[in-house]
């Protein structure tokens, strides 16, 4: 509601705080997002103070929407479609505010340009009509992806021009042949074909490049969405692509290079995507198939009875019956046949493999040829995708993606720490041996590493694909990061998993207690981390069996302060009946360390709780003789740390006047 009272202000923070307070889109609590969605329409839709009855005019919405999607980022962009959408299919944004926004996307230049693009396929992710039609089409190519974008190097209008094409869907099979809107589409994708190949990028702008990339992978996107057979368009791409890079034997330009490198990778990944899609229509078409004839197979069952009695001699039931068997087993073939193409054709036998060796070459890099980062950069990307298809390309060449994850820089690192989560999801066994290697990337010096390294672990736990172990110790020392960001991812996978009915976090915590006592964290970070992961234990049973574990583990402790650090995690339980009884029957196993002051504070505390927590005359008397034992323990090892102390003071006096004596009697010979 702030924002909105901003917006009748006409205070400039409250675009940019609606724009972040779009992320509760993705609530699942609905009137969260009902409410967010009221106050989107009263800033950029209605007029002020009308409770979103009464709507802008047709032109400031649209200046709204483009004000709105200017300066967003890609996650914010995200929620910003998912906002338009919506209204969309309420039809409460007028269908005149996208007539406008044609209107400025035909007449303006630049980044209004593009945005308005943009938004145009943000409103055509819930209706199509928007951006498919004939003199759509038209605009779209003409303006999108014309001339006028070439020549200014345009690469955001051109990426906003192929997300809108992508709002299609397979538009060209539905076309008939020789159509206008074919004829169109044709033109589109020869467009489309030169963005992603790189036609128009200067060999020498690396920043024109990296614009660039993005662009490229749009047309891709939208080359698979509309085109009969995108396979061979990427042929196409591919071949030309290659053929300028290598067009100079004595020499190759980096960046023509790296362009290459990149569309081999978005290229083989979209494959993959393509043929899970078509592999799953067959899928459900065999299916479909195989229940008709299962169908009319239980018809003919019912109706033998009555052919036999007739006379009529039929085995037409069987002979359905073996031919739903054979489809079967032909379908299990096709299965296998599928699994084979991912696997061993596309990065293997096919066009794209051809380019493997020397894509394995450059990410190796062991000459240190290759100095460029976005040659590096596009390779190891370009790898990663091409492991995410082939298993057993992933399971060759994993070695070489940890040596890169360790020699890389921080942009390489960062990329490659999202890719092993998506290699991690499609691989997991392939990937379980390095998972301490994953795990070691939350120490890295960068802040985008490990926040990066943190955010893929958080989702691979939460979703079951890694199995919460011993490293989890690493996530909690996330919990005391300098990073705002990473402290706050770290604190909600513990949330999340404490919500679960076995709640790992109990049968975590003695591993992590024990890890973190002999790290070098310090203590003041040790018992910040372990205050917040102790207030996860709400059940008495663990409560007691978690105090039992942690007092067994005194006598392994090679110092007081480790000593201290159990005494303090016991000390932010729940004291109850049970719990003393362990504490005063283990009294001997922490005897040793109460003439610290510390410790014996931190016990003097447990003792101060138990009284207060217990009522039960016998539960007094225990605790009295728990109190006892304490005190003199405490007070008989303070005694003999001071003799201790005393005897080690004697012994240093004395050897003091050892080296004294001997220093006199060699004066004394020398003279």
């Amino acid at each position: 509601r702030l924002s909105v009272r901003a917006r009748h202000f006409q205070l400039p923070c409250a675009v940019t705080g609606m724009r972040q307070a779009l992320v509760l889109m993705w609530s699942p609590e609905k009137s969260v997002r009902e409410e967010v969605m009221r106050a989107f329409v009263e800033v950029f839709i209605a007029k002020p103070g009308s409770s979103g009855r009464d709507f802008l005019p047709d032109e400031e919405i649209a200046h709204n929407m483009l004000v709105l999607t200017g300066q967003a980022t890609a996650s914010e962009k995200a929620s910003i479609e998912e906002a338009i959408g919506q209204l969309v299919k309420e039809e409460k944004i007028p269908s005149e505010v996208f007539l406008n926004l044609w209107s400025i996307a035909s007449k303006a230049s630049g980044p209004t340009r593009g945005a308005a693009m943009l938004v145009l396929s943000m409103g055509a992710n819930a209706d199509p009509g928007i951006v498919d039609s004939l003199s759509r089409l038209r605009l779209l190519l003409d303006v999108g992806l014309g001339d006028d974008v070439q020549e200014a190097h345009d690469w955001y209008t051109m990426q906003s021009a192929a997300i809108a094409l992508q709002k299609i869907g397979r538009a060209q099979a539905e076309a008939k042949e020789e159509s206008a809107k074919a004829i169109i589409l044709e033109q589109i994708v020869d467009r489309l074909s030169a963005v992603a190949s790189g036609e128009w990028c200067n060999d020498d702008d690396e920043k024109d490049t990296t614009c660039w990339f993005s662009a490229s992978e749009q047309a891709i996107n939208a080359i698979f969405s509309i085109c009969k057979k995108p396979e061979r368009v990427c042929g196409d791409i591919v071949r030309s692509l290659a053929s300028l890079t290598f067009k100079d034997s004595a020499s190759v330009n980096s960046l023509r290079l790296s362009r290459l490198f990149f569309v081999l990778g978005h290229i083989a990944l979209k494959l993959l995507v393509y043929s899970e899609a078509v592999t799953s229509a067959m899928r459900g078409a065999s299916a479909a198939k195989s229940l008709a004839k299962q169908e009319t197979a239980d018809k003919a069952k019912h109706s033998k009875s009555r052919q036999s009695i007739s006379g009529i001699d039929s085995d037409s039931d069987d002979a359905i019956e073996d031919e739903l068997g054979v489809s079967a087993e032909a379908e299990a073939q096709a299965e296998q046949q599928y699994a084979e193409i991912a696997d061993v054709e596309i990065v293997g036998r096919g066009l794209l493999g051809i380019f493997g060796p020397l894509l394995i070459r450059v990410v190796a890099n062991e000459e240190g040829k290759y100095s460029s980062q976005v040659i590096m950069q596009s390779a190891v990307l370009a790898l990663c995708k091409f492991m995410c298809i082939s298993r057993s390309f992933c399971e060759k060449h994993l070695p070489l993606l940890f040596t890169v994850l360790v020699k890389a820089d921080t942009t390489v690192r960062a990329n490659t720490v999202v890719a092993l989560g998506d290699l991690a999801f499609r691989f997991p066994n392939e990937l379980e041996p390095y998972t301490p290697k994953v795990y070691a990337c939350l120490r890295d010096g960068s802040t985008r590493v490990r926040q990066h390294t943190l955010m893929v672990l958080t989702h691979l736990i939460l979703n079951d694909m890694v199995k919460v172990k011993g490293q989890v110790c690493e996530i909690a020392i996330c919990l005391i990061d300098e990073e705002v960001r990473i402290r706050d991812m770290a604190r909600l996978l513990f949330h999340e998993l404490s919500k679960r009915s076995n709640n790992p976090i109990y049968n975590l915590l003695p591993d992590i207690i024990s890890r973190l006592s002999t790290s070098d964290i310090g203590q003041a970070s040790f018992r910040e981390i372990m205050s917040f992961l102790l207030s996860f234990i709400k059940k008495e049973r663990q409560n007691d069996m978690l105090v039992e574990k942690i007092v067994q583990r005194f006598p392994t402790c090679e110092s007081i302060e480790q000593k201290s650090d159990l005494a303090f995690c016991i000390a932010q339980l729940k004291m109850n009946d049970k719990c003393v009884k362990i504490l005063n029957d283990a009294a001997k196993l922490y005897k040793d360390a109460l003439f610290d002051d510390d410790v014996f504070k931190t016990f003097s505390t447990m003792i101060s709780k138990a009284r207060k927590a217990l009522s039960k005359p016998e539960s007094k008397q225990l605790l009295d003789e728990w109190e006892a034992k304490v005190d003199s323990f405490s007070s008989a090892g303070k005694e003999d740390a001071a003799a201790s102390s005393k005897a080690t003071k004697a012994k240093v006096k004395a050897s003091r006047r050892g080296r004294k004596s001997k220093k006199s009697v060699f004066q004394e010979v020398n003279a």
